[in-house]
């Protein structure tokens, strides 16, 4: 059984979804402790009640972007095919996909200069490459070497992370159906070269 969140959870989810809202309109520079307040039509003091500062208020906000886009891609993949369905979904293709790509694209640029905000990046990437490895392992046979699976999922994580990036910075330049032919042929075409110079 779930436990349902306490009030504090629940504020401070709100508090950081309001500053998510600031950064997919404004970029990282729109976000202050008095601007997030004002958006909620709330004090500061009572967004410094839950939050001890800026930095603070901008690593939860990145952590509820990245929750955001884990409710996009559910249900959770399973398999390779699945994978491909839950990337195609996420990319930016509608409004709440486009929010979470802006909301992204600008954490990332700033994560250059935080190493907090890196790190949270770094812990979030490193699991999705993971899963996806062994979504690879699963299609192509576990006798594959771990450390060749999780190159060959960082590189199809990164394709994926670029189409999106693109997308954002030039909205409409892909269709859903663009995206599942780039991705698709891109993991196959990958896996056949990964398995011929396997084989040779």
């Amino acid at each position: 059984m779930t436990t349902p969140p306490s009030r504090v959870d629940t504020n401070r989810r709100e508090i950081a979804a309001a500053a998510c809202t600031l950064v997919a309109d404004g970029g990282l520079d729109s976000i202050s402790m008095r601007r997030v307040a004002t958006h909620l039509g709330a004090t500061t003091g009572y967004i410094s009640h839950y939050y001890a500062d800026k930095n603070d208020l901008l690593e939860a906000a990145l952590r509820e972007a990245l929750s955001e886009l884990t409710d996009l891609a559910e249900p959770r993949s399973t398999n390779l095919a699945e994978w491909i369905d839950n990337a195609v979904r996420t990319l930016p293709h509608n409004v709440a996909s486009q929010r979470f790509w802006r909301i992204h694209t600008a954490f990332q640029s700033a994560s250059l200069h935080s190493p907090r905000l890196a790190d949270i990046l770094h812990t979030y990437v490193a699991e999705q490459i993971s899963t996806l490895a062994g979504h690879l392992a699963d299609e192509i046979g576990t006798a594959s070497k771990p450390e060749e699976l999780t190159t060959l999922a960082r590189s199809l994580f990164a394709l994926v992370s670029s189409l999106g990036t693109t997308s954002t910075i030039t909205p409409d330049v892909f269709t859903p159906e663009q995206f599942r032919t780039i991705i698709h042929s891109s993991v196959h075409g990958l896996i056949e070269e990964f398995t011929e110079r396997s084989d040779a």
